[in-house]
């Protein structure tokens, strides 16, 4: 464990358990970080780092007309507004941070974007927002017309148009980059010939590990 001595004015780094031989390697956890606050605090990219975030745009800035096309179904008049009563749409004005989200992504996220992670994937809370806005008028009524009683799974077909809605704005998402997953793992491949210096190949190996989580969440749901 790490501590700081405040009469030597320095730090002092103590093992927790006995030493195997003199000259064995410690290492130090830096936490569960994601790769946005170890590229700007500590200056390195892990890659598939459990711990790895994407922040979205807020519901309120999706493609609704690309979700209504993706799932078949016409967004009833009046659901944006509620789901923007409850919260659930994020917007101009800083939102409080969901119980998904720890301190430092909150403060990232000041306008309430759509949380994803690696561990949980995209935010409960998003899934319950779709569950409510794509449901049809008769499962809109037999919910009470209540965005809460969407928190869980109300049917398996409103189930998967709002995973089908998920899905399209992570891939629309995607398709808002200007450069694919695939070629900037080709243009990573440049290191060797010295055409890349060190900031331009963390950039890069940033964006790839961005496009990958946002791939494999496409992939669960």
């Amino acid at each position: 464990k790490v501590s700081f001595e405040f009469f030597g004015d320095s730090y002092s780094l103590s093992a927790t358990k006995s030493v195997s031989s003199p000259g064995s390697e410690f290492c130090i956890s830096y936490g569960p970080r994601s790769n946005d606050q170890l590229l700007q605090y500590y200056g390195f990219v892990e890659p598939d780092n459990p711990h790895d975030v994407y922040i979205m745009p807020p519901l309120l800035e999706w493609n609704i007309e690309a979700m209504e096309q993706a799932c078949g179904r016409r967004i009833e008049p009046g659901r944006l507004e509620k789901l923007q009563r409850a919260g659930l749409l994020g917007g101009s004005q800083p939102s409080s941070p969901s119980s998904s989200e720890n301190d430092d992504t909150a403060t990232a996220n000041p306008l309430g974007g759509v949380v994803v992670t690696r561990e949980n994937g995209i935010d409960p809370a998003i899934l319950q927002a779709l569950r409510a806005l794509i449901s049809t008028p008769e499962e809109w009524e037999g919910a009470g017309e209540a965005v809460g009683n969407f928190a869980t799974e109300w049917s398996p077909e409103n189930e998967r148009m709002a995973r089908l809605a998920a899905k399209t704005g992570l891939e629309q998402e995607l398709q808002s980059k200007p450069t694919t997953l695939e070629e900037d793992q080709k243009q990573l491949q440049q290191i060797g010939s010295k055409l890349l210096g060190p900031e331009e190949e963390l950039a890069i190996r940033f964006r790839i590990e961005k496009k990958k989580l946002l791939q494999e969440t496409i992939q669960k749901l």
